[in-house]
């Protein structure tokens, strides 16, 4: 079996259980930390999802569509979530509603976009964001950046400040995250599937020493 799909499939089972978890919690809790970060997670889990289904069937169209929006805005509704615990929450509130916004004006901007089938007919292979012409990439690095900017920064912060592992390694995992995805730019594709595999691992460590009773505080949603 292609290792890539292993890969992908355990990200989509650990972040799968992170949306479950982080939902519960908003549900009962209703903070809007909570809601920006099962956003982030929930597109975390579909786009792995839809990366390892990918490897046996191709691309689907307006799944690959729906996937690409997911994978370039997941990493910006985390970083919002990040900010309630590092700003004031009026710059918070106003950082998400910016988030969703873009990537509402990406969803249709992808939804009417041209794409190139000879790339959603490659099986077995990372294609990215190659199916899409360039001006409807465009939103991805206004989203990707400054979400990876609040998300990675914050979780060091916690770090330093609180001297808070769990920040440490959330802060460790998203920095590999953000770096696949930027080298995913630049056409080395392959290495999406080992970063996400990766980085999700080590936030999920970083969220387990967080939800345990005698962890110091820190600035993620705890465990439900």
């Amino acid at each position: 079996m292609n290792m890539n799909i292993i890969l992908w499939g355990f990200a989509t089972a650990l972040s799968g259980y992170f949306a479950y978890s982080i939902l519960r919690q908003w549900l009962t809790k209703r903070k809007p930390s909570h809601l920006a970060w099962f956003i982030g997670f929930f597109f975390y889990f579909f786009s792995a999802l839809g990366s390892t289904v990918s490897y046996f069937i191709g691309w689907e169209p307006s799944i690959y569509r729906i996937w690409y929006v997911a994978a370039a805005s997941l990493v910006a509704f985390l970083g919002a979530g990040q900010l309630y615990f590092t700003v004031k929450p009026k710059v918070a509130h106003v950082f998400l509603v910016l988030v969703a916004i873009i990537t509402v004006a990406m969803f249709v901007k992808v939804f009417n976009s041209p794409l190139n089938p000879e790339q959603l007919a490659l099986n077995g292979e990372e294609i990215g964001g190659t199916a899409l012409p360039r001006d409807a990439r465009l939103y991805s690095p206004i989203l990707t950046i400054p979400g990876s900017f609040a998300l990675i920064i914050g979780s060091f912060y916690t770090f330093f400040r609180r001297h808070s592992k769990a920040g440490l390694w959330i802060g460790i995992g998203s920095l590999i995250i953000a770096m696949g995805g930027t080298l995913t730019r630049f056409g080395l594709t392959d290495i999406l599937p080992i970063a996400n595999s990766v980085g999700i691992t080590l936030i999920f460590y970083g969220y387990s020493l967080a939800a345990k009773p005698t962890a110091l505080p820190v600035n993620t949603p705890q465990a439900g």
